[in-house]
């Protein structure tokens, strides 16, 4: 039995969590033809690959508070809040419901709605700003 809440998960700790920027991690839980919706903004692969690029520099350090992850067949929907620390030391809070489509071990799909809890409006994209 897969366990596509658990690889959400992971795919969060490996990708985001992790300061470092790795872009083979990023292979090893993304599929080459994954797509994100982000607030009406449509990624592909590699604007989400330059999406955590751009997310690794304006922040050091991500945590994921889960409310609730709820897996039915191969898709896994998120309701959490990500706190980010930027480098200046401010703190960002957003609050995030996605929706994730898995085939093949790999994310291949998602559709996000974020709103900004605490941050500057300067903040407001650090969702889909690439």
């Amino acid at each position: 039995m897969n366990n596509y809440k658990a690889l959400v998960k992971e795919a969060f700790s490996k990708v985001l969590i992790d300061p470092a920027f790795n872009e083979e991690m990023i292979a090893r839980y993304f599929d080459p033809s994954y797509r994100q919706l982000v607030d009406g903004k449509e990624l592909n692969y590699e604007q989400f690959v330059a999406h955590m690029a751009m997310v690794k520099q304006r922040t050091t350090r991500l945590e994921f508070l889960y409310n609730t992850v709820i897996e039915e067949g191969n898709v896994v929907f998120t309701n959490h809040i990500v706190t980010a620390t930027k480098p200046n030391g401010e703190i960002v809070r957003t609050h995030l419901i996605a929706e994730f489509h898995i085939a093949n071990g790999k994310i291949t799909y998602c559709s996000e709605l974020s709103r900004l809890l605490s941050g500057g409006d300067e903040d407001r994209d650090l969702g889909s700003a690439h």
